[in-house]
């Protein structure tokens, strides 16, 4: 009789364990769109944000959405005007706060209805076609003909839909 008990408890348990673990969905799954774009006057991304960008890119009809799904995975989507530039898939982890778009890990930050992400690019070198070169410092970029783009970061921040 003790075990019959001693097992319904822990059934009844292990139940109650599986409802709380429901309760508990993450606060990023829903529909986000692009609220603000900036970079900072720092590559360690800190510092102030220089959001005139963001302005300029409205003007053009930027928006962005994201589309995040309860099994970890969702879509982004890019808007200039009324064309579609690009549908990516994503893939996010709240136990790293990393939203993984085509294989770019970034790291998000929630604060309510709005979250952001903070995107670090290293300094590289680039060609008159725009395309990255294998110099590694500036003076070699440079004697090249080509251009030096220092380290930046970027910010994105989305608001819920």
């Amino acid at each position: 009789m003790k075990k019959i008990l001693l097992l319904l408890i822990l059934g009844l348990l292990s139940f109650m364990a599986c409802e709380d673990k429901k309760d508990e969905i993450s606060p990023l799954i829903g529909t986000w769109e692009i609220s603000n774009l900036g970079e900072y006057t720092n590559a360690n991304c800190s510092g102030a944000l220089d959001d005139t960008s963001w302005a300029f890119a409205q003007l053009f009809g930027l928006k962005i959405t994201m589309v995040i799904m309860e099994d970890g995975t969702g879509t982004m989507t890019m808007i200039f005007g009324d064309e579609i530039e690009e549908e990516a898939p994503l893939t996010w982890d709240d136990s790293k706060s990393q939203i993984c778009i085509m294989g770019d890990c970034l790291s998000y930050k929630i604060d309510g209805d709005s979250f952001t992400i903070d995107q670090p690019e290293e300094a590289f070198c680039s060609d008159d076609n725009g395309e990255e070169t294998n110099h590694d410092t500036q003076s070699t970029c440079e004697t090249s003909g080509n251009t030096w783009n220092e380290a930046s970061c970027s910010q994105m921040e989305f608001t819920k839909k």
